[in-house]
């Protein structure tokens, strides 16, 4: 039975689904990365927008713990649905002309919403849906389509918000999540009887021993975003795809097993894609050696993280070692993005110093705090 299990291909279609309705969510919520400063701006400013990130991140934080809870309970792909309902709702809300206050609140359901829907897509029904010896793979290629989403909603959002107005980009990021709900509402999933699990708990939501993982992936998230958030143009975001597909192919073709080889190369790319980024904005060039530095050391390393968030964790304890990777990615990512688009004195000099030092700090922390430690605890 394992044997006829483990022929089983990855790449069926009810994974298809599960990867697209990932990807469909992920753009359009990134879709709002360039869009947001300008929605909150003229009302509150930096702080309003500031205010906005932390409350996506506060909404990811308050509905993990009793996600296991829903899981266990109810149906996990109602669980599923229900969250891309969330993020409908929130994305309408968005657009609702209520104040600062009002779009705070919005993205607050946002990021609860989208907490609901990762843990319970991408932490429960594609494990559930995947073959027990390809778990891992299946994470590497949900995961890979997250990133992409990072090129392409981003720059959907610039494109339609510039070309048509906030009125046709709300109907299109409305349209993104609606689609991703079709095709969870097509999935067949087996059957699981209802358990008695406790009402908060931290099951697939926080490892607690990945808290040395979690540390130098938020600080490489935040200097992406740092990044992201002074650029944001169509061929920074294009370069930036160039990136994350030639980190796939040194990923499969040069690095394979050599974990911390593949690291080490993706933070001289992080470095280099800042000190590129500098010279090039002094020189007037453009950033796109820069966004391609930027996307292949980005991939390197938080593949390799999520990796690591795999390895050190026991076997029913693998929905929360990706969902405590999802919180540094997300929550690094945001903050970076958010400080960048806010003009404060001296930011546009000192903001690439900012993100290499930054990427140089996660860099020594990982080589003095981390490789050693993963060496000895790592389990698969």
């Amino acid at each position: 039975m394992a044997d006829a299990e483990a022929r089983k291909p990855l790449w069926h279609a009810d994974f298809l689904k599960v990867v697209l309705a990932d990807f469909l969510v992920c753009a359009s919520l990134y879709m709002f990365l360039p869009v947001a400063p300008s929605l909150v701006w003229e009302a509150a400013g930096g702080r309003g927008l500031w205010a906005a990130a932390a409350a996506f991140v506060a909404g990811m934080c308050l509905v993990g713990p009793f996600c296991n809870y829903g899981l266990d309970t109810y149906r996990r792909k109602s669980v599923a649905l229900w969250g891309v309902a969330g993020m409908v709702a929130a994305t309408a809300l968005c657009f609702w002309d209520g104040g600062v206050w009002v779009f705070c609140a919005a993205r607050l359901l946002q990021g609860g919403a989208y907490g609901v829907f990762q843990i319970a897509v991408g932490g429960t029904l594609l494990l559930d849906l995947s073959d027990s010896r390809k778990r891992t793979e299946a994470a590497h290629v949900y995961y890979w389509f997250t990133r992409l989403a990072l090129v392409l909603g981003p720059l959907a959002g610039l494109v339609v918000a510039r070309g048509y107005g906030l009125r046709f980009f709300a109907f299109g990021s409305l349209a993104l999540c609606l689609c991703a709900g079709v095709l969870l509402w097509t999935l067949r999933v087996p059957f699981r009887a209802p358990l008695e699990p406790s009402l908060w708990s931290s099951d697939r939501f926080w490892l607690s021993r990945g808290l040395r993982l979690f540390v130098p992936l938020v600080a490489v998230a935040f200097s992406a975003g740092l990044m992201l958030g002074r650029c944001g143009g169509a061929g920074f975001y294009l370069s930036l795809g160039v990136g994350f597909w030639l980190a796939l192919c040194l990923h499969v073709l040069l690095f394979g097993p050599h974990l911390q080889r593949e690291l080490a190369a993706g933070y001289a790319l992080l470095l280099l894609a800042f000190l590129l980024y500098s010279w090039e904005e002094a020189s007037g060039s453009g950033a796109g050696w820069a966004a391609g530095c930027l996307g292949c050391g980005l991939g390197l390393v938080s593949s390799r993280y999520l990796l690591s968030c795999i390895r050190i964790c026991a076997h029913c304890e693998r929905a929360t070692a990706q969902n405590t990777y999802l919180l540094a990615w997300e929550s690094g990512l945001l903050a970076g993005y958010s400080v960048a688009a806010v003009p404060l004195k001296n930011l546009d000099e000192s903001s690439m110093a900012t993100g290499a030092a930054v990427v140089a700090a996660a860099g020594i922390f990982h080589g003095l705090c981390v490789r050693r430690w993963y060496a000895a605890h790592k389990r698969k």
